[in-house]
């Protein structure tokens, strides 16, 4: 029965995209070819004359491997080479230089040295990075194959490991966001600290496993020596995207990040996987600012990465899906987000009830939950989402109210303990609602519109309607209103729009 239970895993088991693969592929492609044919290839640029080059042209070498796979491949590996003649003649566009994924067409011919072939260039156009992964999209991995992976592979509560999941698929384009794709995927500790390290320490294992143009790190170029053909490379990043992952690689960066990796991070210029060893504060910038701010509570049970031998050899598999799916989902629009909008203000009245003034505490301005941000993060959240699943749907919104609740009931805990930050949160969030009960949930529904609304405007109709909706008269709605106005809490921009003071 086990022997059973074996083969149909084996069966299931999906084929791993191998370097080996990718050079048996190539070197197929340009012997099946006769010299005199036209061909169109794609590979990594190699900025060195081949051996013997002539002095009648310019000489390139152009690889299958990335950089980084070059680099790693065993010296006594097999190797492929395809030799790029390009003369005057020869046209050049987008980035074209060492270490560039590019695509040349041209005349394919024998080269003199060797066993060495050789394409005559009438173009050589540089690629997109992504374009590498996306060449062999048959390798992608399910959307269940991926959560399969990760649930045999990392351990950690379900809303953690999903929010991972997520954030690896970083942030389609949002208009009106001066952000990039760049994620925050955030876990600050409670108290104690060995849980967190052990995250801390499953999460490198799982950047170590990525290739070198994926990872975000202050290595600029690659050295690369060839022992067969005697000559070394110096090979630049082709990723030039902001889809790079970042773990702090010593113990000292959970504590803060180096300046030149948060710029990156903050401005969601890059993927931030950051296992935070400071105790969890309400104040935090960071916190405020990820999208997925967790806490790591003791009673949890202690995550940790098994070393799994399938997930390393689908790593590239991964990439595969990751890219094909980021070129599904490049933008996301206003109206594709309205969706998470609506969801995110039903959430906030039901957690204003639930929780009481701690929630209010976590959303002032300064909190970890600040709804303006938060509804933005929202967004940038859900986005990941879609990009995971390969299609927009209210149920995206869900979980992204899902994940909320999560990071909420995760600072609740933190409140606690943290009773000066709550009195301060809490002031500041008066500061911006008046004293009675009935006038105060009126503000907070005026700012809940606002934080939604793109201009920080809201229509009179819009805001009377919830209010009604929300079980208020039509004539208190509006004399709440014409009292906010007197008062100065609200004022009108232009007759009929209403625009917050502070």
């Amino acid at each position: 029965m086990e022997e059973l239970v074996e083969l149909l895993r084996l069966e299931r088991t999906r084929e791993p995209l191998s370097p080996g693969k990718r050079l048996r592929e190539f070197q197929m492609k340009i012997q099946r070819l006769k010299n005199g044919d036209e061909i169109e290839i794609a590979g990594f640029l190699l900025g060195r004359k081949p051996p013997h080059a002539p002095a009648d042209a310019l000489y390139y070498m152009l690889s299958p491997l990335s950089p980084s796979e070059l680099s790693y491949i065993d010296k006594n590996a097999f190797r492929t080479y395809l030799v790029i003649r390009a003369t005057e003649g020869t046209k050049f566009s987008g980035e074209v230089k060492p270490g560039s994924y590019v695509l040349v067409r041209g005349i394919i011919d024998a080269y003199r040295w060797g066993n060495l072939r050789m394409i005559h260039a009438s173009r050589i156009e540089g690629r997109d990075y992504s374009e590498y992964w996306k060449d062999h999209r048959e390798f992608a991995l399910s959307r269940q194959e991926v959560l399969d992976l990760f649930e045999r592979t990392v351990y950690l509560r379900d809303d953690m490991r999903k929010a991972l999941i997520y954030s690896i698929y970083g942030v389609p384009y949002i208009p009106g966001e001066g952000w990039g794709e760049g994620f925050e995927f955030t876990v600050f500790k409670y108290r104690e600290d060995s849980g967190l390290l052990a995250l801390w320490k499953a999460l490198k294992y799982f950047h170590s496993s990525l290739p070198w143009e994926v990872r975000l790190t202050r290595k600029r170029v690659l050295e690369i020596d060839d022992p067969f053909l005697g000559i070394d490379f110096r090979l630049g990043n082709p990723n030039e995207s902001d889809m790079r992952y970042y773990v702090p690689p010593t113990k000292k960066g959970t504590l803060s990040l180096p300046k030149w990796a948060a710029d990156r991070i903050l401005s969601k210029r890059a993927i931030g996987l950051l296992p935070k060893n400071v105790d969890a504060n309400p104040l935090d910038r960071m916190a405020r600012v990820s999208e997925t701010p967790f806490v790591l509570l003791p009673s949890e049970e202690k995550p940790y990465f098994e070393e799994n031998r399938e997930f390393l050899q689908l790593i590239p598999n991964l990439l595969v899906t990751v890219f094909t799916q980021r070129e599904k989902l490049g933008a996301l629009d206003r109206k594709k987000t309205r969706v998470v909008e609506e969801e995110f203000l039903r959430w906030l009245r039901e957690s204003r009830d639930d929780y009481g003034d701690p929630f209010r505490a976590l959303t002032a301005p300064s909190g970890p939950m600040n709804i303006r941000l938060r509804v933005e993060l929202g967004k940038r959240l859900f986005g990941s989402i879609v990009r995971f699943n390969g299609r927009i749907t209210k149920k995206a919104a869900r979980d992204v109210k899902l994940i909320n609740e999560a990071i909420v009931n995760d600072w609740m805990v933190v409140l606690r303990d943290h009773p000066s930050e709550m009195i301060k949160l809490l002031r500041e969030y008066r500061m911006y609602v008046p004293g009675t009960l009935k006038a105060q949930r009126a503000l907070e529904i005026l700012h809940d519109l606002a934080s939604v609304s793109p201009s920080n405007e809201v229509t009179r109709e819009v805001f009377l309607r919830e209010l009604v909706r929300d079980g208020f008269s039509e004539s208190d709605a509006s004399e709440l209103l014409e009292r906010f106005i007197a008062t100065g809490y609200v004022y009108e921009p232009f007759p009929g729009k209403l625009r917050l003071i502070g």
